[in-house]
């Protein structure tokens, strides 16, 4: 029914039992046959009185079509997009949603399908249901992703992070129960790779007026880099503003959720905020023309929304044919380093910019250590007094 055992080089004892044909193999964490021997009299008993929980069977195809229709109710598009990008290179094109090439409605109009070769064929997981799927197949993909493609840890603890979310909706809404049940969602078992602390590139002074003075006969192009380091906005964020979003009169900028022309949208963190226009930025914004009829403040040069990567394209060029690397990443880090700077709070600069304070603190706390002075001191400053014709330290 159940056997222990110890592999060949290790002193610690394992046990392995089967579970509705499903081979279960774990670690009993300890070096005492004595113990190992009463853990498997245990384990023997729940398997005899049914109380140890008998792991569900979960059919992977049908599943994963289910699970990409449930994320495509709570993510926005961005994310969906991302999400289905990391499950195709994990489970490969088993059902339509995670099809090469395959736009999926997202609650939107769903667009031609384009044949897409299958760059990660023979290299996905192979496994029918989804119970087969246990953390030491799922670190080991990973880390042969890792080895074999340099993927960063970002990458490797982003894959994590969507299989989590995978089980813990089984779970919830499938009735997923895990052969090992030390690990309820088998990816608490995987362990999480050390990110390298982030560099964020962003743009002095001079070289915000160079950037801007390159894109003076891009006018729109050029309001809409003034909005990225000025107000701070995601590249998608600016794209989706209406003239109803810009409030002049009011000096303020609305990043609100909106549907236009039937399409949805909504900010990344799913919560509107405005962002006041400065006089940096009032000056581009009211210079910034709009065709007739057209919906967006920044209208592409057709006069519809811009796509963001034809925008980032457009943006790209116009820098490579100045000698100029800059991003819309970099402006937005731009926005909150020159805030971090001139010593306004983190909490200010997470709410201007629709990140969270922890965010914020790990991008932008190391530029403000004059903040830190004054903090390791535990005596006021003496101050300088004149008396008598010299300078003299306070008492």
């Amino acid at each position: 029914m159940a056997a222990i055992f110890r592999k060949p080089g290790q002193e610690t004892w394992w046990v392995t039992y089967y579970v509705n044909g499903l081979r279960v193999r774990h670690s009993l964490r300890t070096r005492e046959e004595r113990i190992a021997r009463l853990k498997l009299k245990k384990l023997e008993g729940d398997l005899v009185t049914g109380e140890l929980v008998q792991a569900s069977r979960t059919p992977l195809v049908p599943f994963l079509a289910a699970f990409c229709e449930h994320l495509s109710t709570i993510r926005t598009r961005k994310s969906y997009k991302n999400d289905l990008s990391y499950l195709r290179t994990v489970f490969g094109p088993v059902c339509d949603a995670l099809k090469p090439g395959t736009t999926v409605n997202h609650r939107h109009q769903p667009k031609k399908p384009v044949t897409v070769e299958d760059r990660f064929a023979g290299r996905h997981i192979q496994v029918k249901v989804l119970e087969e799927l246990t953390a030491g197949i799922i670190e080991a993909h990973i880390t042969q992703r890792v080895k074999q493609e340099g993927i960063a840890p970002k990458t490797a603890n982003r894959i994590r992070e969507v299989l989590h979310v995978l089980f813990t909706y089984a779970i919830r809404q499938h009735g997923f129960r895990s052969a090992d049940r030390r690990f309820p969602n088998p990816v608490d078992a995987v362990p999480r790779r050390k990110e390298a602390e982030r560099q964020i590139r962003f743009l002095t002074l001079k070289q915000i007026d160079e950037q801007l003075r390159v894109l003076a006969e891009r006018p729109v192009i050029q309001a809409l880099v003034a909005t990225y380091i000025y107000a701070g906005l995601r590249r998608e964020e600016a794209l989706w503003l209406t003239p109803d979003d810009v409030d002049l009169k009011a000096g303020m900028i609305r990043v609100r959720q909106k549907v236009v022309n039937g399409e949805s949208w909504q900010p990344k963190t799913r919560k509107n905020r405005r962002v006041p226009i400065s006089s940096s930025l009032r000056s581009y914004l009211e210079a910034c023309q709009h065709p007739d009829g057209s919906v967006w403040f920044f209208p592409s040069p057709t006069g519809k929304r811009w796509d963001p990567d034809n925008f980032s394209q457009d943006l790209r060029e116009i820098n490579e044919r100045n000698g100029l690397s800059w991003a819309c990443l970099d402006f937005r880090h731009s926005f909150g380093s020159h805030l971090a700077q001139k010593g306004e709070s983190l909490y200010k600069i997470a709410e201007l910019m629709g990140n969270s304070p922890e965010i914020c603190r790990r991008h932008y706390a190391a530029l403000i250590p004059e903040q830190m002075r004054d903090t390791v001191e535990f005596h006021p400053r003496p101050q300088l007094v004149h008396a008598e014709g010299r300078d003299e330290a306070c008492a």
